[in-house]
C-alpha cells in the first residue's frame, strides 16, 4: 500500500496548520492509488480532521511527477492555482466548506471508446453543440405542427387583455424556440399594421419569459429517461395512429436529443478543461461579472439566440471546476443577463428598415432588457443570495414532496447535486425575465397615455410592393400563412376599388379614373407574383401539416382568381375608354341592363371578399346560389341584346362592347364563386 501523502510534505503542513485543524489523518481504505493509465491516476480522497468528522471529496485527478505527487484541479496544480489567484488558505477553506467541487474522468467514454485526444475532444464538443441546436429546431417544428391552426387563430384574434398578450408571447417562444425569429415576426406584424405597439410590447415581454423554458428543461436531470424518450418519440413519429401523434413523437424525440447533445457537450467540456489548462481562461471571465455580461451580449448577438448562449454556460457551469462556487455562479448569471440584452440588440438592428412604430417596439424592448440588466449587475450579490435562498427552499420542498407525499425514499432527485448549478442558472434566467415583466409592465400601461406609445401606423395600400410578406416568417408556416392571407386580402381590396372605378368610368363617363385602374392592374400583377413566390418558398422550405398544405393551395387558387378579376376590371376600363373616344351610343335599356348586371356581379364579388376576409361560411354559402342566378341573368340579357339587334335598335359597335361587358361581369361572378368554394372547403374541415 502506497501512502497518499508524505507526512512531511511542506504543502500539506502549510495547508493543515493554516486551517488550524492539525495534520490530516488518512483513512486506510483510501490510502492507495488506483492506476487507470500509465500516466494518470484517479483516487478518492477522505479527510479526517479534528473539527470535521468526515468529509468525502469528489474524484480528483492525480499525476505522478518524478517521485512526488501533486493534486491537479482542472489540469492545473493547486500550487499553480495559488500562484495565480492568491489567498490560498481562503480558497482551501471554501473548498472544504463545499466538497462538491469537481467531478472529472480520465477521458470521455463515447460508444465504448475512451476519448483522450485534445482534437477529438474539441470535435466532440462542436458536434454536441450542433446536435443540440438541431434538436432545438426540430423540437420547435414539432410543437408548431402540433399547434397547427391554433397559432394562427391566436395571433389573428390577439388577446385584448395585457395578460393574454403576455401568455401569447410565452406560447410563441415555446413553439418557435428562436429569439430572432419570434421578435422578428412580432416586429413584422407591427410593421404591417396588424399589431399595435402596446400589444407588441406585452407579447415581447412574454417571449422573454417563454425563452427560459429551454434552460429549465436542460436543468432537469432525466438520466436514463432520456433514452426512454428517444424510443417513445421514435415509435410515435413512425407508428403513431394519427398525424398529430407523429408531430408529438417528433417533439419528444427532439427533446431527448436536446438532453443527449447537452450531456455530451457537458462531458466534452469537462474533459477539455481537465487535459488542457488553457481552457481555464474561461474561469477568469466567470470571476468578472461585467466582463461576463459583455461576453454574453456578444455571443447572443453573434449566434442570434440567447437560448444557445444559456445552454453553453449551463454546460460549462455544470462541470463544477470552480473553487469559489458563488463567484463562478455570479459570473455565469452575468453572462446570461448579457445574452438577453444581446438578443434584443439583434432584433433592433434587423428592424432598422421597419416603419417608425415597429422600430419603436424594438427600441423599447432593448431598453427594457438593458435597464433591468444594469440593475441586476449593480445588485448582483444581493440577487444571487436571494436566488440561492429561493433555490434551496425549492429543493427542500421537492424533497419533502418526494418523501412525504409520494414516499420516494430511494428514488434519485430530478435535480441532483451535479445539476444543481445548472438549475440555479436556469432559475436566474427565469427570474431576470420575470423582473423585466414586473417592473416594465405597469410602466407600459402608464406610458400608453402618451402619443409616443400610440397604436401602429397604417401602411399605404396600393403604393406598389407587398405590405405584409416577410421572408423571416417563412420559418414559421402558421405565421407565414397569416401574412400571406392579409396580403391576399389587400390584393382583393385593390380589385374592389378597380371595379368601382371601372363602373363609374363606363356608366358615368368619369374617365379620369382610368389611370388609377391601369396603375392598380400593374400592382395586382406584381402582388400575384410576390405572393405566389412567397407561398412556393414556404412550401419548399418547410414540412407543412395537412391543414397548412390545404390552406396554402387554397391561397394560390384565390390569388389566381383575384388576379383574373383585376384583368376583367382592366378590360372594362378599356371598354370605357373606347366608349368615350369613339362616342359609342347605348340605349337607355342597355345602360339599365348593364347597371343591373354590374351591381349583382359587384355585390357577389364583395360578398366573396367578405367571406375570405372574415372566414365567414354563411356568406360563402350564399354566393353559390347567387352565382347560378347571375348565369341565368346573363343568358336573358344576351337574348334581349340579340332581339334589339334584329330590330335595329342597337348600334353594332356598341353591341360588341355590350357583349364584352356581360362576358367580363359573368367571369367576375365565376371567380367570386371559386373564392367562396375554397372558403367553404377550408371552413368545413
Amino acid at each position: 500500500m502506497i501512502p497518499l501523502f508524505d507526512n512531511h510534505d511542506p504543502f500539506i503542513e502549510v495547508f493543515s496548520d493554516s486551517l488550524g485543524y492539525g495534520r490530516p489523518e488518512y483513512s486506510g481504505t483510501y490510502n492507495q492509488i488506483l492506476q487507470m493509465t500509465k500516466v494518470h491516476f484517479t483516487i478518492p480522497l477522505s479527510f479526517h480532521l479534528n473539527e470535521i468528522t468526515k468529509m468525502t471529496l469528489s474524484y480528483l485527478q492525480v499525476e505522478m511527477q518524478a517521485a512526488n505527487l501533486s493534486i491537479l484541479m482542472a489540469g492545473v496544480s493547486i500550487h499553480e492555482i495559488i500562484g495565480v489567484w492568491g489567498q490560498p488558505f481562503i480558497i482551501m477553506k471554501e473548498f472544504l466548506k463545499n466538497p462538491r467541487i469537481l467531478t472529472l474522468q480520465n477521458g470521455i467514454n463515447i460508444g465504448g471508446k475512451t476519448i483522450l485526444s485534445l482534437i477529438e475532444g474539441i470535435l466532440i464538443l462542436i458536434g454536441a453543440l450542433g446536435l443540440f441546436l438541431y434538436a432545438i429546431g426540430r423540437f420547435g417544428d414539432g410543437v408548431q405542427k402540433m399547434a397547427g391552426e391554433k397559432i394562427r387563430e391566436v395571433l389573428e384574434k390577439q388577446g385584448r387583455s395585457p395578460a393574454s398578450n403576455i401568455f401569447t408571447g410565452v406560447g410563441m417562444a415555446a413553439a418557435l424556440q428562436s429569439n430572432s425569429l419570434t421578435f422578428g415576426l412580432i416586429s413584422g406584424l407591427v410593421n404591417a399594421g396588424l399589431l399595435g405597439l402596446l400589444p407588441a410590447l406585452w407579447i415581447m415581454l412574454g417571449v422573454n419569459l417563454g425563452m427560459t423554458i429551454t434552460a429549465q428543461l436542460m436543468a432537469i436531470n432525466l438520466g436514463v429517461i432520456t433514452y426512454v424518450l428517444l424510443f417513445i418519440g421514435y415509435w410515435l413519429y413512425f407508428y403513431g395512429p394519427k398525424r398529430n401523434w407523429h408531430y408529438l413523437g417528433q417533439a419528444i424525440f427532439s427533446l431527448a436529443l436536446m438532453y443527449l447533445g447537452f450531456e455530451i457537450f457537458h462531458q466534452a467540456f469537462a474533459y477539455l478543461v481537465t487535459i488542457h489548462s488553457s481552457f481555464l481562461f474561461i474561469a477568469q471571465i466567470f470571476l468578472k461579472p461585467w466582463l461576463g455580461f459583455l461576453l454574453g451580449l456578444s455571443l447572443a448577438a453573434l449566434l442570434r439566440s440567447s437560448n444557445t448562449v444559456v445552454a453553453l454556460i449551463q454546460g460549462f457551469i455544470g462541470i463544477e471546476i470552480a473553487l469559489f462556487q458563488s463567484s463562478f455562479l455570479m459570473g455565469a448569471v452575468a453572462i446570461v443577463i448579457g445574452a438577453n440584452v444581446g438578443a434584443s440588440i439583434i432584433n433592433m438592428i434587423t428592424g432598422l428598415d421597419r416603419l417608425p412604430t415597429a422600430r419603436k417596439a424594438n427600441w423599447f424592448h432593448f431598453a427594457f432588457n438593458l435597464s433591468m440588466a444594469l440593475i441586476w449587475l449593480l445588485l448582483l450579490p444581493v440577487a444571487f443570495h436571494f436566488l440561492s435562498w429561493l433555490n434551496q427552499n425549492i429543493c427542500c420542498s421537492i424533497q419533502w414532496v418526494q418523501t412525504a407525499v409520494f414516499q420516494w425514499h430511494t428514488a434519485p432527485d430530478f435535480i441532483d447535486s451535479r445539476w444543481f448549478n445548472v438549475w440555479q442558472l436556469a432559475m436566474a434566467h427565469t427570474l431576470f425575465n420575470m423582473s423585466v415583466i414586473l417592473i416594465w409592465f405597469p410602466l407600459t400601461l402608464l406610458a400608453a397615455k402618451f402619443k409616443f406609445f400610440g397604436l401602429a401606423e397604417k401602411t399605404k395600400i396600393g403604393s406598389g410592393g407587398s405590405t405584409y410578406l416577410d421572408r423571416r416568417a417563412l420559418q414559421s408556416p402558421a405565421l407565414a400563412l397569416i401574412l400571406a392571407s392579409h396580403e391576399v386580402n389587400q390584393m382583393a381590396g385593390i380589385t374592389q376599388d378597380m371595379l368601382k372605378s371601372a363602373r363609374l368610368a363606363f356608366l358615368k363617363g368619369q374617365v379620369h379614373l382610368l389611370d388609377s385602374i391601369y396603375r392598380n392592374e400593374a400592382i395586382i400583377d406584381d402582388l400575384q407574383e410576390q405572393i405566389t413566390f412567397y407561398l412556393s418558398a414556404l412550401l419548399s422550405q418547410n414540412s407543412l401539416t395537412e391543414a397548412q398544405s390545404r390552406r396554402l393551395a387554397g391561397l394560390l387558387h384565390i390569388v389566381s382568381d383575384i388576379e383574373r378579376v383585376g384583368d376583367h376590371a382592366n378590360s372594362i376600363a378599356t371598354l370605357a375608354e373606347k366608349k368615350n373616344q369613339e362616342q359609342l351610343p347605348f340605349s337607355e335599356i342597355a345602360i339599365n341592363e348593364i347597371e343591373l348586371f354590374y351591381g349583382k356581379a359587384m355585390d357577389l364579388y364583395n360578398k366573396a371578399c367578405q367571406a375570405l376576409r372574415e372566414n365567414n361560411l354563411e356568406v360563402a354559402k350564399q354566393i353559390e346560389s347567387r352565382e347560378s342566378n347571375i348565369d341565368k341573368l346573363e343568358e336573358e340579357l344576351s337574348q334581349n341584346h340579340i332581339h334589339r339587334l334584329n330590330q335595329g335598335k342597337c348600334w353594332p359597335g356598341s353591341g360588341v362592347a355590350y357583349v364584352e361587358m356581360l362576358s367580363n361581369l359573368q367571369r367576375i361572378s365565376a371567380h367570386s364563386a371559386n373564392i367562396a368554394l375554397i372558403v367553404m372547403e377550408e371552413g368545413e374541415e
